[in-house]
């Protein structure tokens, strides 16, 4: 009976240790690709959007936004897996927001054009920056949240 008992707890530690091991495997290679001091996660935590930016930056969360919704890049800890999804979705907001207002300007920046517009344009720029802000902002702070459920989940 023992031997059946323990049989089991082996068998079902085992499978949470391989899907421990993939979910640090799967993270290390998603936080690789966005880093907190990354240039595209600059981008997002620190710029001001009534200015222009290089187009690189945004490339970068172009990718993750598209990539990390692929079925084979999921966590099996449920709590990381919905803020990973969380924080995709916020991203996708962003940029489907950045890209209703932006174009490239004459300088080879993706900008809004605020520098450029006529004094009637100018506070409806204003405000799209503003929106832009709030969008990149709360994006920044939910892949803080999905990499701080990921520590803390899998204490790692």
């Amino acid at each position: 009976m023992e031997a059946i008992f323990g049989y089991l707890i082996n068998i079902i530690t085992f499978g949470w240790k391989k899907r421990r091991e993939a979910d640090i495997e799967l993270f290390r290679k998603l936080y690789s690709e966005l880093e907190f001091n990354s240039d595209s996660a600059t981008l997002l935590r620190e710029h001001d959007f009534s200015n222009g930016f290089q187009f690189k930056y945004l490339q970068q969360l172009n990718y993750i936004a598209e990539y990390w919704l692929y079925e084979n890049i999921k966590f099996h800890s449920w709590l990381v897996e919905r803020r990973k999804n969380k924080f995709i979705e916020n991203l996708n907001k962003f940029i489907n927001e950045l890209s209703l207002h932006t174009g490239m300007d004459h300088g080879g920046l993706i900008s809004i054009g605020l520098h450029e517009a006529s004094k009637k344009e100018k506070g409806r720029k204003k405000k799209a920056a503003k929106t832009i802000n709030k969008l990149s902002i709360k994006a920044y702070k939910s892949y803080e949240r999905f990499v701080k459920s990921y520590k803390k989940q899998l204490n790692a």
